[in-house]
């Protein structure tokens, strides 16, 4: 065996040898030979965990080592390799499983958080008498933001808002509603 990898390790150092660098191309030669599709679309390319990268690159030596060792005629290697390769298929599927159940799990709960449950609706009443219902607000300096039931972001500069009779019809219903002074 270390015959055949002497020979592969010096037919790699000849043929790497070999090997030009070419100098760069242009521009128009990169744009007349090739098609360039820009970025990914958001979300498409999924994080890869950096355990399954190495159990995969684990997996990958194991079964080139067992299929080298088994051309070469060195069967006690390539069953250890073998035996190897079944407890990395195994520990990958392992990891999967718990990742599948753990987002399944994750999925239910938040199913169930938002089944049913109404957001806080916060009453804004302003001083030419309108009122608005709000599902988030917060102060910004001179700014009131909040945010509709539509999902909208609104900013209200706060001399507009009637703050007393705010806080009033929260407090009847019993949300607390409080506006810096």
């Amino acid at each position: 065996m270390r015959k055949k990898m002497c020979v592969w390790a010096v037919a790699l150092a000849g043929f790497t040898s070999s090997v030009r660098i070419l100098p760069a191309q242009s521009d128009a030669w990169l744009m007349k030979n090739y098609r360039f599709t820009g970025p990914p679309a958001p979300r498409s390319i999924q994080p890869v965990d950096p355990v399954m990268a190495e159990l995969q690159r684990v997996q990958s030596a194991t079964l080139w080592i067992m299929r080298q060792a088994k051309s070469d005629g060195d069967y006690p290697t390539a069953l250890a390799a073998a035996s190897q390769a079944a407890m990395n298929a195994q520990a990958i599927a392992a990891i999967t499983e718990r990742r599948i159940a753990l987002a399944t799990q994750a999925r239910e709960i938040a199913e169930e958080s938002t089944a049913g449950v109404q957001p806080a609706l916060y009453f804004i009443a302003f001083r030419d008498h309108t009122v608005v219902t709000a599902t988030q607000y917060w102060v910004d300096r001179w700014l009131l933001h909040y945010m509709t039931q539509q999902g909208s972001h609104v900013q209200v500069r706060m001399d507009l808002v009637d703050r007393e009779l705010s806080v009033r019809l929260n407090r009847e219903l019993n949300q607390e509603f409080r506006l810096p002074q």
